[in-house]
C-alpha cells in the first residue's frame, strides 16, 4: 500500500454547492483545483431577501467560476431567490444527477484531503452496479479507533454529509417530503430496525420534524430515510478525509465549536484501496458513534440551557 496519491486530472465529475461563504469557498476550490476535475458543476443558492450583506456576499462567492484553469466543463445552476439549505441543495443534487450517473458532491464549508477524490473515484466504480450501496462518506468521527483496519472502509448506515458521492440510481429513492414515512412507521417498518430505544427515539423525532414542519431547512434526514428505507449501505473510510471549516456563530447547523467535528482533520488514505471481503454492517462502530453524537447533541442542548438561563437572569437583574 502507498500513501501516493493517484495523479489529477480526475475522470469523476464535482458538484461544489456554494452559498455567501466566500472565504471558505475558495479553500475548497483550491482543493478541487488541484483535483482537476475534467467535469465541474457549480450550484449557487441565492441571497436572503432581509439580508443585506448577502447580495455582495453571494455574488463574491459565484466568482470562482472564473477561477477554472484547467481542461474542464463547467456547469452553473445560480438561483436569483433564495431556497434555503434544505431545497437548495437538494435541488442542486437533483440537477446534478440529471446530467451525471455519478459523482462527488462537496458543500462551501467541507475541505478535503486529495486522497478523498480518488476514494470516491474508486469506490465509485467498484459499487458501481452494486444497488446494497448507496453512499460514500469522506468524513470518520471515529478515525483514531479504526486507524489500523485491514480494510481501507467499512460499511454503516450512518452516511456523513460533509463531502460525499453517490449514484444517480441512489439518489432517484430520495424524497424531500419524505411521502412513504408514515406508512412505514405505521407498518412497523422502524420497530426493530435501530439499535436501541434511544437511536429510533432520536432517528422518528427528526422524521416526524420533518414531515410536520411548514419550512424544511435540511435535507440530510430524507437522505438517511432513503437508504433506510432501501436497505442502503454507506461507505465510511477508516480515517476522516474532510474537514469541516465551517463552524461558527455564522454557520446554519454546524454552531458548536466545541463538537468533536470540528477539531477533525482532512487525512489522505493509503493506495490501492483494501477492499473488505464482506459487505456487513460494522454494528460496533455504528453504536460507537451513535454514543459519540448524542454526546454531542447533550453538550450542545446543556450549553444552549445554560446561555437562556443566563438570558434570564440578566433580564431580572
Amino acid at each position: 500500500m502507498s500513501y501516493v496519491i493517484p495523479a489529477s486530472p480526475l475522470s469523476t465529475p464535482v458538484l461544489l454547492v456554494i452559498f455567501n461563504r466566500p472565504e471558505t469557498t475558495w479553500q475548497v476550490f483550491e482543493a478541487i483545483r488541484k483535483a482537476r476535475p475534467s467535469r465541474l458543476y457549480i450550484a449557487a443558492d441565492g441571497p436572503r431577501k432581509n439580508v443585506k450583506s448577502d447580495f455582495e456576499k453571494c455574488e463574491e462567492a459565484r466568482k470562482i467560476v472564473n477561477q477554472v484553469d484547467w481542461d474542464c466543463k463547467v456547469e452553473t445552476l445560480f438561483q436569483s431567490e433564495n431556497l434555503n439549505c434544505g431545497v437548495g441543495p437538494a435541488s442542486a443534487f437533483t440537477w446534478f444527477f440529471e446530467h451525471e450517473e455519478e459523482g462527488i458532491i462537496l458543500e462551501d464549508d467541507c475541505l478535503p484531503s486529495q486522497s478523498f477524490f480518488w476514494f470516491c473515484q474508486d469506490l465509485l466504480e467498484h459499487y458501481r452496479h452494486d444497488t446494497r450501496v448507496m453512499h460514500i462518506g469522506g468524513n470518520n468521527f471515529l478515525s483514531g479507533w479504526q486507524k489500523d483496519s485491514d480494510y481501507s472502509y467499512y460499511f454503516s448506515r450512518a452516511g456523513n454529509v460533509w463531502g460525499w458521492a453517490t449514484w444517480r440510481r441512489a439518489w432517484k429513492k430520495f424524497d424531500f417530503e419524505l411521502k412513504h414515512y408514515s406508512k412505514a412507521k405505521q407498518d412497523g417498518f422502524f420497530s426493530y430496525y435501530f439499535m436501541s430505544p434511544v437511536e429510533k427515539a432520536y432517528r422518528l423525532r427528526k422524521f416526524n420534524k420533518t414531515i410536520t414542519r411548514s419550512k424544511v431547512d435540511w435535507w440530510d434526514y430524507q437522505w438517511d430515510f432513503a437508504r433506510y428505507a432501501n436497505s442502503g449501505l454507506a461507505i465510511v473510510p477508516n480515517i476522516n478525509l474532510v474537514k469541516n471549516i465551517g463552524f461558527g456563530d455564522l454557520a446554519t447547523h454546524t454552531t458548536n465549536v466545541n463538537s468533536k467535528g470540528a477539531s477533525m482533520d482532512a487525512l489522505d488514505i493509503g493506495f490501492p484501496l483494501r477492499h473488505p471481503p464482506f459487505m456487513i454492517r460494522d454494528a460496533v462502530s455504528d453504536k460507537r458513534y451513535f454514543s459519540l453524537l448524542m454526546k454531542d447533541v447533550i453538550t450542545s442542548k446543556a450549553k444552549s440551557l445554560l446561555k437562556i438561563n443566563r438570558l434570564l437572569k440578566a433580564k431580572v437583574i
